[in-house]
């Protein structure tokens, strides 16, 4: 004999939630069963993009850049999900502790969601590359800064989604 499975209350609420099943004469109900049907997800779809997260996070034309040294620059101020990619270079002359941030700020309080320090090393070069997503509320900033004038800075970022989450397809792209 078969396996029977019955929910009266998940079978009420399936009907409840699709009135237009419970149409006809007679009505018609769903009803489960141990039946299993395979699902085809349409979400990214749906979503409006078509393309894998890896090619949607591209760079293009509207990426920014900015080359910071001994400053703190403002790289973004727009709402929104914004992948960041850092590379920083100590030249190594300076003889002092070095360091460079990626930073939130509100304008009250600022958060390091990135950072590296890097120790006084004479004359060696020394050079770090990073890649980081970073989330901008209304009213937040992102910043870059570097320590002194042997830490060079070079960033580059490009908006990824909206504050809402829905994703932005590189500047130009048409899935047609």
């Amino acid at each position: 004999m078969p396996f029977q499975f019955r929910k009266e209350a998940i079978e009420e609420d399936l009907n409840s939630n699709f009135p237009s099943q419970g149409q006809g004469n007679p009505p018609l109900y769903y009803s489960l069963s141990e039946v299993v049907v395979p699902t085809y997800s349409i979400n990214q779809s749906a979503e409006g993009s078509s393309l894998p997260e890896f090619l949607q996070q591209a760079w293009d034309f509207s990426t920014g850049n900015a080359q910071i040294n001994n400053t703190t620059t403002t790289l973004v101020n727009n709402t929104g999900f914004w992948r960041i990619s850092v590379k920083v270079t100590q030249a190594g002359n300076s003889g002092t502790s070095q360091d460079a941030r990626i930073q939130l700020t509100d304008g009250l309080t600022t958060k390091t969601v990135w950072r590296i320090d890097l120790q006084a090393s004479g004359s060696s070069s020394v050079s770090v590359v990073d890649d980081i997503i970073v989330f901008v509320r209304s009213g937040d900033s992102v910043t870059g800064t570097s320590s002194n004038g042997d830490t060079f800075l070079d960033v580059s970022y490009r908006q990824i989604a909206t504050v809402n989450g829905t994703l932005v397809d590189p500047l130009g792209y048409s899935a047609a």
